[in-house]
């Protein structure tokens, strides 16, 4: 019963790594950067490194920080992302 037990913690644990959401970076993805950078919002595109498409949904700004919010859809899984960076900054 406890090897039961342990190999099913030991697999929702893979499984979890497996579905957690990717970070971008300009490195990885500069396609997507540079549509953050240059694009307007309905803006929709591939990052090539993953394949996955993604779709510039908003665009919010205040006198400290631009931000805006990007759907990310790949095979089997969809994240909603936040993209933000104070003037002359980078996105984070």
């Amino acid at each position: 019963m406890r090897v039961t037990s342990l190999s099913l913690l030991a697999m929702l644990g893979v499984l979890a790594a497996c579905m957690a959401p990717v970070t971008y970076t300009r490195a990885m993805s500069p396609d997507l950067f540079q549509a953050l950078d240059t694009r307007a919002d309905g803006y929709s595109g591939v990052v090539r490194s993953t394949g996955a498409t993604y779709k510039i949904v908003s665009t919010r700004a205040s006198s400290a920080k631009l931000c805006r919010v990007v759907t990310i859809k790949s095979a089997g899984f969809f994240q909603s992302e936040s993209f933000c960076k104070v003037k002359g900054g980078e996105w984070r």
